[in-house]
């Protein structure tokens, strides 16, 4: 990733287009940065949610219609439920990591996740003045926003995984499927497309500048985050051929629920059907391209509702 995006201040943050954090991924992804490099970098990238100001972003919010609003609750509700998820799910593969430079990273992931979690609960209480004293309460009433397929990948196929491996943390099989489940899918295909629209769309109307900002520099932590899971997998594959079929398995029954989570809903389809799709077609030519990076050429499953 450029030096500018590791010097670049958090209010100058909000005015760097997406397309450059999503860039940075896409040139390590020829040389995969090593365990160390990422903990370096995680170092350098340092922010914290208390310097952000979300006045701007209240005054915005105040200003809206309620079905406005209602539609900005959907996708960022969906990303602070995805962000409590991780962060929920983390420890345990912590402790599951065969090696020490993979453990001292994930370390650093575990306080990444944290961070973003209360970024958004921040976010909720300051800039969209929704006030609950704890974050489960924020998360209950966020998951009423979600779609049924983002409810059951966040929420129950995480915590699923992270029970499985709290149980097992010997099993590396299981260990690489949490890792498709969790870096793979959730984050690089999930998280990184979404954050891609959102902010594209937000920059452009000049929306919420407080959450710009720390926004971007979730982005910029994910991307350490999918490059390490991307690292981990070539690694792994790369000492056990067996666990090409783990991979793929994995993908073949967490890829589908990524995307349907991704679909729009009917009435955007209606408005303008080829950018309702370019969330989801987004997410699935990533996918792809992170799945040869580490070795492999999967058949992906096709996006609802399309041929």
């Amino acid at each position: 990733m450029s030096n500018i995006l590791e010097q670049i201040s958090l209010t100058e943050l909000r005015n760097v287009p997406v397309e450059t954090v999503l860039a940075g991924i896409d040139r390590d992804l020829v040389h995969l940065p090593s365990y160390r490099d990422l903990y370096y970098r995680w170092e350098r990238q340092q922010w914290s949610v208390h310097e952000l100001d979300f006045l701007a972003d209240r005054l915005q919010w105040e200003n809206m219609t309620d079905e406005e609003q209602d539609e900005h609750l959907i996708g960022l509700f969906t990303f602070f439920q995805g962000e409590a998820s991780v962060t929920d799910a983390l420890a345990p593969y912590i402790i599951a990591m065969p090696d020490e430079e993979m453990r001292f990273f994930v370390t650093t992931q575990l306080v990444d996740e944290t961070r973003h979690t209360i970024f958004f609960a921040r976010f909720f209480s300051e800039g969209l003045g929704i006030e609950v004293e704890r974050v489960e309460e924020t998360l209950v009433y966020a998951r009423q926003f979600m779609n049924a397929a983002s409810k059951k990948l966040l929420v129950d196929s995480l915590a699923d995984i992270a029970e499985r491996l709290r149980c097992e943390p010997h099993n590396l099989a299981l260990l690489v499927e949490g890792v498709v489940l969790y870096h793979v899918i959730t984050e690089g295909t999930m998280a990184l497309s979404g954050q891609k629209t959102l902010l594209e769309s937000y920059r452009k109307e000049n929306l919420f500048p407080g959450f710009r900002s720390g926004f971007t520099a979730v982005a910029r932590d994910e991307s350490r985050h999918v490059l390490f899971g991307m690292k981990f997998l070539r690694d792994m594959l790369q000492q056990e051929n067996s666990f090409v079929l783990t991979v793929e398995k994995a993908i073949e029954q967490y890829a589908p629920i990524a995307f349907a989570a991704l679909a729009p809903h009917a009435s955007q389809i209606a408005t303008n059907s080829e950018e309702a799709w370019s969330t989801a077609r987004f997410a699935r030519a990533s996918l792809s391209k992170k799945l040869k990076v580490i070795g492999l050429t999967v058949e992906l499953p096709s996006l609802p509702e399309i041929a």
